[in-house]
């Protein structure tokens, strides 16, 4: 046997502990329970947009429903307003994403430079902002008087397209790129445009898809802009239209009507309010659980990535 066979051999032999097995059953039933506990809010929010309404009155506390409805879900997606406002929501999120990553990465890629006359003027100026802010009225003043946005969907996408949090993640990778990339990419007659799409963005897909994935969660999950600067309710976002339902009961104008409602034989369909709202919760999260799997590989790259100084 070679020595690195004999070291494999050596390692299986040791014998773990009892109080070392112990512990990771512990460890193993704890992280369990966590699970569980965070795992059950969104079970039962999921269980309730499934239970009738007779069901529900009867007995409001169910782990599952006996007999599982798609009512609300048929209900909340014959309306006209959360297809549109899916719709709008996802040209939002993609917009902003887009927008923020490319600013984002050419503001890094900019000041990660060492010959940038006033790089540390901007870099100061830039950490300013994260701890300090014009407020809340001087913002809404600026986006609605002095760009005129009011009720215009740039609001919602342009003033959050640079996030000096992301900025920093994005830099610090860019720092850590060898620099013999750029400079061989300079001898081949590569201007700044062609080593930063061609060779530089290329390198930094986990990166990019990190914060990318910041930006849309927060966008996606954003209704306060809207709120503030939308008047139309053709132009809400789904979060606020869920968020004006489940908090203030305020059903949207094309969901105000049920009395028409029937089944197939002709019944009338009373609804379960409750179930409508817990249905309009699962329709907003859903989109972002499906999507977060094909990104996570990225994710949890980019996480790391820019955080080892090499």
């Amino acid at each position: 046997m070679t020595q690195v066979q004999h070291m494999h051999a050596n390692r299986n032999k040791i014998k773990i502990s009892l109080g070392d097995r112990i512990f990771n059953v512990i460890n193993v039933l704890l992280f369990i329970v966590i699970t569980l506990v965070i795992l059950f809010p969104f079970f039962n929010i999921f269980a309730i947009s499934l239970t009738s309404n007779v069901e529900y009155m009867r007995e409001p506390y169910i782990l599952w429903p006996k007999e599982p409805t798609l009512e609300a879900y048929q209900y909340i997606f014959s309306t006209s307003l959360i297809p549109r406002s899916y719709v709008l929501t996802i040209f939002i999120t993609l917009s902003a994403t887009l927008l923020s990553t490319l600013i984002t990465s050419m503001l890094a890629y900019g000041l990660c430079r060492g010959d940038l006359r006033g790089q540390k003027f901007f870099m100061i100026y830039l950490l300013i902002t994260m701890f300090f802010s014009g407020g809340l009225i001087p913002n809404y003043m600026n986006i609605t008087r002095t760009l005129g946005w009011s009720n215009n969907l740039l609001a919602l996408i342009v003033p959050n397209s640079v996030s000096v949090f992301n900025f920093i993640i994005v830099r610090s990778f860019f720092r850590q790129l060898p620099p013999s990339l750029e400079e061989s990419a300079r001898i081949d007659g590569a201007n700044e445009w062609t080593i930063l799409f061609r060779i530089i963005y290329p390198l930094s897909i986990p990166t990019l898809a990190t914060i990318a994935m910041f930006v849309a969660v927060g966008t996606w999950n954003s209704w306060f802009s809207a709120m503030l600067y939308m008047r139309d309710e053709k132009l809400f976002p789904l979060q606020l239209i869920v968020r004006n339902f489940v908090v203030h009961e305020a059903r949207p104008a094309d969901m105000q009507n049920m009395e028409g409602l029937r089944d197939a034989a002709g019944n009338r369909i009373f609804l379960n309010e409750t179930g409508l709202k817990m249905a309009c919760a699962v329709a907003t999260v859903l989109p972002m659980v499906v999507v977060y799997p094909f990104i996570q590989k990225y994710f949890e790259k980019g996480m790391t990535i820019g955080a080892v100084k090499g």
